[in-house]
C-alpha cells in the first residue's frame, strides 16, 4: 500500500465517521483490551474482533514489521507513515 492510499484511506475514514475524531480515538477504541506487545498481524486481529472499521483495519495492515508497544506506539507509526516520515515505532521481532 502507498503512503497516497493511506492518506485517502484516513480521508476516506474521517469523511465517513466525521471530522473530529482523530486518529488516536479510532485507534484506542478498535484495539480496546489488546495487551501488549503486539505485531501488527495480531493488532489487526485484535482489531477484527473489536469490529472496527475496514479503513482502521486496512491502516493497521499497513504498519511495518516489528512489536509495537502501545497504541501509542501504533499511532505513532500511522502518522509518521502518513506524513511520509519513516520513524521507527516498531521494535524489531524477537529472535
Amino acid at each position: 500500500m502507498t503512503r497516497e492510499r493511506l492518506a485517502l484511506g484516513v480521508s476516506e475514514l474521517e469523511s465517513r465517521v466525521g471530522q473530529p475524531l482523530p486518529l488516536a480515538q479510532s485507534l484506542h477504541e478498535a484495539l480496546l483490551g489488546a495487551v501488549f506487545p503486539l505485531t501488527a498481524e495480531e493488532l489487526t486481529w485484535v482489531a477484527r474482533e473489536n469490529e472496527a472499521p475496514r479503513l482502521v483495519l486496512s491502516l493497521l495492515s499497513s504498519l511495518p514489521r516489528g512489536h509495537f508497544a502501545s497504541v501509542d506506539a501504533v499511532a505513532v507509526a500511522l502518522e509518521g507513515s502518513l506524513s511520509g516520515e519513516d520513524l521507527p515505532a516498531a521494535q524489531p521481532p524477537p529472535r
